[in-house]
């Protein structure tokens, strides 16, 4: 017997190369394919059964739903069957196989179609034999991506089939040689290969999370591009909309998961089906999450609007990552982080399976909770601003957001999954790096902290068992009271003008660069004149800054009087533009 990894490396290069959102949304669906399509071709050939037709492809149901039909992919155990599909998703597949010639033919297969339909993807398969009645799968699959590790970093990098020499023009958007040109009324366009592949998969990729969409009237959509934008034959894709946000939101644990799933299941067959059944209930939980997030944000209250302010770039295992209208990517984003914990909590219903609650049931075995959680990055920029840089950004934030779990830990040190934002308005572009940003907002030799963010989405009782150290950070820097503040900035009286006008708001945001004192005194003058309470981070002293510890500085200052201010234009509602 033979364990099969087939994996793509280096996707985010890939996919966010360029700032075309149609060549990001083209790449993303490449890696998509990669994994599961291309796979499940090769596997069907490779058992002799008929390759399924494209409507199983067209849809990340449909294509589940063939995934577990037996009668397609049958256990390993059947007389009949030479490769089963233990998992096919994203840019990933782990298969089982009785003969090396039959699993290197699915490898080869794989990697020449990505060769052909996707070139500049960076895939690779390995194998590993074991015996089926003797070793553990889960150890064989732990050792198979051990290896996969080595043969990665021994093959040369995707970079080098593009090579220079003799010299060839640039296309207009990779960088790489240019392959062909591509006419328009006014001027031509030079692509390489990898740019037109990508523009080639990326209304497949449109279509398919489209269809996620609930069925009504009116039949709402996605933007193709930012701005309704990406007409078929414009050379460029204009992004029109005042503020955009750059959204990037990623599970957290799911590898711990993973790794030790193994602990958890009985014998080899366990292991495999309930493998694969986690694999794919994770897919349907941040489908679920992502949708509802839609609905509740876009779509109600919003009823006129057809088409929905988005363009969505990945969604798939635990990975979101979608480009959106600024003034509400924070709801959207808090929304779904909310919803993803909530669907992992309840019960998955799997095609040919029916209800199974084994999402929660494996967060309970390997995180001692009863649900999954996850952490975003939110950049939110100028339209015209590189959206490359704005997703470097964004990933940045989310690395920020998930440091969480070195702060809230339970009575016995261990990492209590909680849910986070870190978020950033991009005033200022002639500096893009956080820990640049981040370090002008530390005064008085790094005791005063003039932002509060990530904060915490999670519900408040999920945490209760937490030390109360832990317990005080995450009531501080809890969203609840971020949208505190936030509503007390926008807060306007019966005749529309703002409780807090702005010019004293603007006023003591100067002041916070004098230190907690300045600030403070600064406060003080305002604070019995207007309805500023709820701005308060130490309501006991009346100051805008509480005290917590910091493991490198001890005891610091901390206000969200500016993670507010910055946060308050972009609220539902707000004006970014005052």
């Amino acid at each position: 017997m033979y364990l099969v990894l087939i994996e793509t490396s280096g996707n985010q290069n890939f996919i966010f190369s360029t700032n075309k959102l149609r060549e990001n949304i083209g790449a993303s669906e490449l890696t998509y394919r990669s994994g599961t399509q291309w796979v499940m071709e090769a596997v069907a050939e490779a058992n002799g059964k008929p390759i399924p037709d494209k409507k199983t492809f067209e849809s990340s149901s449909s294509f589940r739903a063939k995934l577990l039909d037996a009668k397609f992919n049958p256990p390993i155990d059947n007389e009949k069957t030479e490769v089963e599909i233990i998992i096919a998703t994203s840019g990933k597949a782990l298969l089982l196989a009785k003969r090396e010639d039959k699993a290197q033919e699915v490898v080869k297969k794989v990697t020449k179609r990505a060769l052909l339909e996707a070139p500049g993807l960076d895939i690779c398969g390995v194998t590993r034999e074991f015996a089926w009645e003797k070793d553990s799968v889960a150890e064989i699959n732990r050792q198979l991506h051990q290896e996969f590790e080595v043969v990665r970093s021994s093959r040369s990098g995707p970079e080098s089939r593009f090579l220079r020499l003799p010299v060839v023009a640039e296309c207009s958007t990779s960088g790489l040689p240019a392959a062909r040109a591509k006419t328009f009324a006014d001027k031509t366009v030079l692509r390489s290969c990898v740019s037109q592949g990508k523009r080639d998969a990326s209304k497949a990729g449109f279509e398919r999370i489209q269809k996620l969409l609930p069925q009504g009237s009116p039949q709402r959509c996605f933007l193709k591009t930012i701005d309704q934008f990406g007409k078929a034959d414009e050379p460029d894709d204009e992004l029109s909309n005042s503020w955009l946000a750059v959204v990037h939101a990623d599970g957290n644990g799911l590898g711990q998961i993973f790794l030790n799933f193994g602990k958890y299941t009985e014998g080899n067959r366990d292991y495999v089906d309930k493998y694969r059944q986690f694999s794919l209930a994770i897919d349907i939980c941040t489908e679920k999450a992502f949708i509802g997030a839609v609905e509740a944000v876009f779509i109600n209250g919003h009823e006129n609007e057809i088409t929905i302010p988005m363009v969505p770039l990945i969604l798939g295992g635990d990975d979101l990552t979608v480009v959106c209208d600024g003034q509400r990517a924070l709801q959207f984003t808090q929304e779904f982080l909310q919803q993803f914990e909530d669907k992992t909590k309840e019960a998955v219903d799997l095609p040919h399976i029916g209800q199974t609650e084994i999402v929660a049931e494996q967060a309970e075995n390997h995180l001692q909770v009863n649900r999954l959680s996850a952490c975003a990055g939110v950049a939110v920029v100028k339209n015209h601003f590189p959206f490359s840089i704005a997703y470097g950004l964004a990933e940045q934030l989310i690395k920020s957001a998930k440091k969480v779990k070195e702060i809230v830990k339970d009575s016995k040190g261990k990492s209590i999954p909680c849910s986070a934002i870190d978020y950033h308005i991009l005033y200022d572009s002639s500096s893009v790096d956080l820990d640049s940003i981040r370090s002008k907002l530390w005064l008085e030799n790094s005791k005063s902290r003039l932002y509060g963010r990530p904060y915490v989405v999670s519900q408040q009782d999920w945490y209760d068992e937490s030390p109360a150290k832990a317990k005080d950070w995450l009531d501080r820097h809890h969203w609840s009271e971020l949208k505190k503040r936030v509503t007390a900035i926008n807060g306007k009286d019966d005749e529309g003008r703002y409780q807090l006008p702005n010019s004293q708001m603007h006023d003591l945001r100067e002041a916070l660069f004098l230190g907690q004192q300045g600030a403070d005194a600064r406060y003080q003058l305002i604070r019995n004149r207007y309805n500023t309470q709820e701005l308060e981070g130490n309501p006991e002293q009346q100051s805008l800054f509480w005290q917590e510890q910091d493991s490198k500085d001890g005891e610091i200052n901390v206000t969200g009087f500016l993670d507010a201010m910055d946060a308050a234009g972009f609220w539902q509602g707000g004006n970014a533009d005052e």
